[in-house]
């Protein structure tokens, strides 16, 4: 049986805490693996080993399912335009937001739109 993953499950780490608190506080803005374990201080691939072995997932992909997320609502919340919502989620590029949305969820956000209006 597969343990199901929560976007913010609880954390023993104090290092991955403040490394949850600062991606959810900054996730519009650029959050490369640079720029956390310099906030960090840490080393990089101590943090990616560190991260994985709480958080169950790697960095990268804990900022991208959280930006999915969070576009998810602003697609039915709001009338932004596709690449609005991918500039307000901290992506530089569209159609890499519409790349990762289609991964993670299999269709693509003005898809997604589509299908929940009504």
């Amino acid at each position: 049986m597969d343990k199901k993953r929560t976007i913010n499950p609880p954390v023993y780490s104090p290092h991955v805490k403040k490394a949850v608190d600062f991606t959810f506080q900054n996730l519009n803005e650029e959050l490369s693996l640079e720029r956390i374990t310099g906030h960090l201080n840490l080393n990089k691939s101590y943090f990616c080993k560190l991260f994985k072995h709480h958080m169950g997932t790697t960095y990268t992909k804990f900022v991208n399912e959280l930006r999915i997320e969070q576009g998810k609502q602003l697609l039915l919340k709001t009338e932004l335009s596709i690449l609005d919502i991918a500039l307000a989620l901290g992506y530089n590029n569209p159609n890499y937001f519409i790349k990762a949305f289609k991964q993670h969820l299999g269709t693509t956000p003005l898809k997604y739109r589509k299908e929940r209006e009504g």
